[in-house]
């Protein structure tokens, strides 16, 4: 069928001073961990599944006989070596490797739990042996869909909402979209990336939430963004460079901007900050029970505390002087507040004590020092409250007969006991997953979840490039919509390099007819008609010959129905 094209609106923006495209990511890499998440290092490995496994010695190219269904193969390393046991046999030794395990079911990986019971993964598994050829990482190699699937019920409760899912679906896509932490995988399966339990996790709703935005990322000048995400704000979020950035503002990431829910306000002094968390009854995050806490230690009990962990800080250089602990920490005077973000969050703070000062630099640091219960403190959106009572310091030391380092003879007073208000849970960058959830319970879409948390961001499909191809290579994007989400969907394609003629199809409907419209740079075509609700398809034929120096970059704007 051949359809002449309808509408063409003309850009004077998009896409300027801009000829790049960036590759979708189809396959994900995944380092897989151990059982406590402390290593992506093994010495060995055991492996199985309900139908054949095929392994091949990537070295080589060498295809190994395929083991039979429900065998125990055991994968071991020496000296960089790979040996392979079946049922507690050798039966392969001294493979040079890098190892790729596949079937058509499941892998599973023995004494490996993931939500209790033994792990399992679709795609293949990879070993490559480390560095020090003592060890391997086990990576998981998978389509982006199913690693989504594994991801998104970890990251975000099923109780949420299909809304707030699927929010959670493009900001897991665009995290990964954007990864590469190794030489050898883009993620890892644990919260230093996001929460990766494999085909454990896979769960009705969040499959759905997935299928429903297929294709569809969140870009800023056509670029993915790095779609951070954490579990709940105190009622403001912040910008990443006042908590992660280094003091010099850097503009990487523009759509990562405080965003205030309600009425509120920057929190600029300490009052504010005091008023603003004894409040528990304004936000959209208020049904979350770290919405608003508290955490009280005597005074005793946080001097214990930090004399561990300030030397594990001090380790990492996140201490000021650094603190070894060979004088022990002792007559806690004060917790001062030396830096804080416009949502109130400490960034910077110091230890005041009879036995010594330390700077703390950073808020995840600032979280960790603080431990109660062995837990990290939720977030560093607090202020702290010390006991109106306060007592003299004991010489436990000169009482002992022990060297008396300190003189506590005078009457200085100490309080005795800290008490710590505050709210939210975790880093407070980006989208926050409870707020997502109440914006979806009162009707949002999506999309408008997203553009709350993210800053002028466009919803679209991944910017595509169209060039010749001695291989007839086409371009293919893909991608899931939804009539009753979106009014329109326009079809942006930047032909500034002159392409002649670029033919494409969208669904079932093909366009021949791109000479009338070839020379005019940048165009945006209203395509929605062309749409069904569901997975739909748009296809680019490979660049002619004559146009084999030049290329096209296209991709699919949605703009969300008004209300």
């Amino acid at each position: 069928m051949k359809i002449k094209l309808l509408l063409v609106l003309f850009l004077s923006l998009f896409f300027i001073g801009r000829v790049n495209a960036i590759d979708e990511k189809k396959v994900v890499r995944v380092g897989i961990s151990n059982q406590n998440f402390s290593t992506w290092e093994h010495i060995n490995a055991k492996f199985s599944s309900n139908d054949f496994i095929k392994i091949i010695d990537m070295s080589q190219t060498a295809q190994i006989e395929p083991i039979e269904p429900l065998k125990t193969i055991e994968v071991m390393i020496d000296d960089s070596l790979f040996n392979i046991y079946i049922d507690n046999e050798l039966k392969y030794e001294k493979l040079n490797g890098p190892l790729l395990l596949s079937s058509n079911d499941d892998l599973q990986i023995l004494e490996l739990n993931r939500k209790g019971i033994p792990a399992k993964y679709k795609g293949m598994i990879e070993l490559r042996h480390c560095k020090n050829g003592i060890r391997f990482h086990i990576i998981n190699v998978i389509d982006m869909q199913n690693y989504l699937r594994g991801v998104v019920s970890n990251e975000m409760p099923i109780s949420f909402g299909l809304e707030a899912l699927k929010a959670q679906s493009v900001a897991a896509r665009n995290y990964a979209a954007n990864a590469k932490i190794s030489d050898y995988y883009d993620v890892v399966d644990s919260t230093a990336s996001q929460v990766y339990y494999g085909v454990n996790s896979y769960k009705d709703m969040a499959d759905s939430a997935i299928y429903q935005t297929q294709g569809i990322y969140a870009l800023y000048n056509e670029q993915p963004i790095t779609a951070l995400y954490f579990s709940t704000s105190p009622g403001i979020t912040d910008d990443w460079d006042d908590v992660f950035g280094d003091g010099n503002y850097s503009a990487k990431h523009p759509y990562l901007k405080a965003r205030y829910d309600l009425d509120n306000k920057p929190l600029k002094d300490e009052k504010d900050v005091e008023e603003f968390y004894s409040k528990k009854d304004n936000g959209l995050d208020i049904n979350s029970p770290k919405f608003r806490w508290e955490f009280e230690f005597s005074r005793g009990e946080l001097e214990e505390i930090l004399h561990a962990t300030l030397q594990q800080q001090s380790k990492a250089n996140l201490v000021n002087p650094k603190y070894d602990g060979d004088i022990k920490l002792e007559g806690l005077k004060e917790i001062k507040i030396l830096n804080r973000t416009q949502s109130g969050r400490i960034t910077e703070l110091e230890i005041i004590s009879k036995t010594g000062n330390y700077k703390i630099k950073n808020q995840l640091a600032i979280r960790r020092v603080f431990k109660k219960n062995n837990m990290l403190l939720p977030s560093t959106n607090f202020f702290v409250e010390t006991s109106k009572k306060e007592e003299k310091l004991i010489n436990e030391s000169e009482e002992s007969g022990l060297i008396k380092l300190f003189d506590f003879s005078s009457d200085e007073k100490y309080p005795v006991s800290f008490k710590f208000i505050g709210g939210g849970f975790g880093h407070g960058v980006g989208m926050s997953q409870y707020g997502a959830s109440s914006l979806a319970k009162q009707g949002k879409k999506y999309p408008e979840i997203l553009n709350h948390y993210y800053s002028d961001i466009v919803i679209s499909t991944m910017p595509k490039s169209v060039e010749y191809s001695e291989a007839n290579l086409s371009s293919k994007t893909e991608f899931y919509f939804e009539p009753e989400i979106y009014d329109k969907a326009y079809l942006l394609i930047n032909n500034t390099r002159n392409v002649s003629e670029f033919p494409f199809r969208i669904n079932d409907f093909v366009f021949n007819e791109t000479k009338s419209i070839a020379n005019r740079g940048v165009v945006k075509i209203n395509i929605t008609e062309y749409l069904k609700q569901g997975q739909n398809e748009i296809f680019f034929a490979p660049l002619t010959r004559e146009n084999r120096n030049k290329h096209i970059i296209y991709r699919v704007e949605f703009q969300q129905c008004k209300k």
